[in-house]
């Protein structure tokens, strides 16, 4: 190995430490600490601005559930987080560290737009094909790490996250060149047709088929990790690839398919705000969506119900944060400060626990 990689290697190294960590069972009590914390601290940052603080907490709840508009901003913004949560869970399940969830989310994108691209308006055909090339976008984004892991030995950490910005600047290109309509002067596609997308469920409101399609892949996941053969020989090929091996089993294959079946859950959270919210491909539409989402499945304890729990919690507090940016002109960037805070203290409260000694994690998953 060359002196340029030992490095990243050795980085690499520690960082997979500390995600097995973040990726364990948490003692309850810390993970509600670190909300509780951060939603004080919030409200003392608003309160610093200058802003009564009754009058906040009232328009940052009426703004995240209020009504019914309301409530459904609130599940438009969750849904992309939720999708990508649930795609880096099953990767870190079964001990494939999937930190690509921003690229997968980028490449379901632009498979959305494809079958349009290739094939015009055909009709009720064009969103499932718009779906299932999305996914599959995904699926080969989220595949292409594995490949490298089994071929070579290349650790996945380096390469999902390297492949992000590979990503991130194929989509500029994209809409920059190949994309984007002849005689326009914005980096963007052409509008999809009526027919290959998600049109509003209840008039009035952004709320889509792709936020119930999200939460009945929440529950699907669930279902296989749970209860199905698949998951458990997913669970155990994170916990122990030789015990698989001993049993028979193909540990190569467990985790072509797993960081597959990642890629594609990510894919569809690009997939699904490309249809249902933005109805074209926009340079910049994700403003970090993936990486959110990666930070949501290790506050969800990679856990799929937590993982819904934990991704409406980040909608609400975007939701939340333009009721209060429209009422009292507070940053938008209050969002990414609110959203940031549990993670932060989840790692100060971890890190005093292990200090003590006293044990913040269990060893099983």
């Amino acid at each position: 190995m060359s002196d340029s990689i030992k490095p990243l290697a050795e980085t690499s190294a520690s960082f997979r430490r500390v995600l097995a960590q973040l990726g364990a069972y948490r003692s309850l009590w810390v993970t509600l600490s670190a909300f509780v914390g951060s939603l004080i601290l919030g409200l003392a940052l608003i309160s610093a601005m200058g802003v009564p603080l009754h009058s906040a907490i009232g328009v940052a709840f009426e703004g995240a559930f209020g009504n019914l508009r309301a409530l459904s901003d609130t599940l438009v913004f969750m849904t992309p987080r939720l999708l990508v949560a649930l795609g880096a869970l099953i990767a870190i399940r079964g001990g494939m560290f999937n930190l690509g969830g921003e690229g997968q989310l980028q490449m379901g994108a632009i498979g959305a737009m494809l079958p349009f691209l290739a094939f015009g308006d055909i009709g009720p055909l064009l969103l499932p094909l718009a779906i299932l090339s999305g996914a599959l976008c995904g699926a080969l984004w989220g595949a292409i790490p594995a490949v490298l892991k089994i071929w070579r030995g290349i650790d996945e950490i380096i390469v999902t996250l390297m492949m992000n910005f590979i990503a991130i600047y194929f989509l500029k290109y994209l809409v920059q060149g190949p994309m984007r309509p002849v005689g326009s002067n914005f980096n963007m596609s052409a509008q999809l047709p009526p027919n290959g997308v998600f049109h509003s469920v209840i008039e009035g409101t952004r709320l889509h088929a792709g936020v119930f399609l999200a939460l009945l892949i929440a529950l699907a996941v669930w279902v296989m990790l749970k209860h199905s053969a698949f998951g458990l020989r997913l669970r155990a090929s994170g916990q122990s690839p030789r015990f698989v091996q001993l049993q028979g089993q193909s540990a190569t294959k467990t985790v072509l398919t797993s960081m597959a079946l990642s890629g594609a859950v990510g894919g569809l959270a690009g997939t699904f705000e490309v249809l249902g919210v933005q109805y074209r491909l926009i340079d910049g539409f994700s403003s970090g969506l993936g990486f959110e989402g990666l930070a949501v499945s290790f506050l969800a304890g990679l856990e799929p119900v937590g993982a819904v729990i934990v991704s409406l919690y980040f909608g609400a507090i975007n939701s939340a944060a333009l009721a209060l940016q429209t009422n009292f002109s507070i940053p938008a960037a209050l969002a990414d400060v609110l959203a940031g805070m549990p993670i932060l203290l989840l790692a100060v409260l971890s890190g005093v626990m292990l200090v003590k000694g006293r044990p913040v994690w269990n060893s099983t998953l």
